[in-house]
């Protein structure tokens, strides 16, 4: 072992006396100050550099709200020597910019703020090196809505698509809250009849689903509820079938309606939850005199002049009936 060790040794020793080695090491000096070279070269051209730099906004009054969310940084792009914009990266560390909210408030004639591009600029130039020079500034205006004064209160309506399976039907659509206060500039506001949730894509709903939905965002608006709970509630749909007696109408005296059968089958679909309740007294199926005397034969299709709300397949059986109009005599023929 320690011979084998001592021919490694003698072999790594040979090496680095070795010609082969003295080239390798006068490659790395060169390659070395080629390098240096370069960069100094390059630091020494102009060149450019972005940067992002955080955003205040000071002296904002108490009666102001603000409606969005304030712009946290704002992206420069700087152009100078390599020497110097490296100084930006090590050694003169940019400060926020602290925008001045009374400086731009317009007071009731607007009811936003807004910083051009040009005074951003003008803002971060004493920080800069006198030989640094701004090239592009993102986003190139800064916005700030606010409102001043009371919330409104609006309701809350979702927006999308919401279907249950071919067997269901959807009972209600609720939102919890049902309205939620918000602030808004007026020129917004007056646009707004709902607050709308973000898009709700519920299909082939089979049971009642609750979940917590956003708001819409709008620009300058900002809610005092961020979520509202949307319950979709489904029912399944079962089938009734009740008797409807047929009645005339606008018959003369001496004449009344006798059909044959003198009731009808109304078969049709509902919601389970309503299915226990009495349906008989919800439809009329009537015949009146005029539309016999414009009927040719002695059958008459059936039709309801009245029915329920909530009901959908309605079905008649029999749906025409044989019907005679029968003479009565007065008190005066007798």
């Amino acid at each position: 072992m320690n011979r084998i060790l001592q021919i490694q040794l003698v072999r790594i020793r040979n090496f680095l006396y070795s010609q082969r080695f003295r080239r390798f090491l006068v490659f790395l000096f060169f390659l070395f100050v080629s390098a240096s070279f370069w960069v100094l070269q390059t630091l020494n051209e102009t060149l450019e550099m972005n940067v992002s730099l955080p955003v205040k906004l000071a002296n904002v009054p108490g009666t102001a709200v603000l409606t969005q969310t304030p712009q946290e940084k704002v992206k420069v792009k700087l152009s100078d020597k390599g020497t110097v914009l490296v100084q930006y990266l090590y050694r003169k560390k940019l400060l926020p910019l602290v925008v001045d909210f009374a400086q731009y408030d317009k007071g009731a004639v607007s009811d936003r703020v807004v910083i051009p591009h040009s005074d951003v600029a003008r803002l971060l130039q004493p920080q800069l090196i006198e030989s640094s020079r701004i090239q592009e500034v993102n986003p190139d205006t800064i916005e700030y809505y606010y409102n001043r004064g009371l919330p409104t209160r609006l309701p809350v309506k979702v927006a999308g698509r919401v279907k249950t399976a071919a067997q269901n039907y959807l009972e209600g659509l609720h939102c919890y809250p049902d309205t939620v206060e918000l602030y808004a500039p007026s020129g917004v506001i007056d646009t707004m009849k709902y607050a709308y949730t973000t898009e709700v894509v519920w299909e082939g709903l089979t049971e009642t689903v609750t979940d917590e939905v956003g708001l819409m965002p709008i620009k300058g608006v900002k809610y005092m509820t961020s979520k509202v709970e949307v319950k979709a509630q489904v029912d399944y749909y079962v089938e009734k079938t009740v008797e409807v007696p047929i009645v005339g109408m606008n018959f003369p005296a001496d004449k009344v309606l006798r059909t044959f059968p003198s009731k009808a089958k109304v078969t049709f679909r509902v919601g389970a939850a309503y299915s226990d309740r009495r349906w008989e007294d919800d439809f009329v199926l009537m015949v009146t005199y005029e539309d016999l005397q414009e009927n040719a034969g002695n059958k008459y299709h059936l039709k309801l002049k009245k029915q329920p709300k909530g009901i959908s397949h309605v079905r008649i059986s029999p749906a025409d009936v044989d019907y005679l109009i029968e003479h009565v005599a007065s008190k005066n023929e007798e």
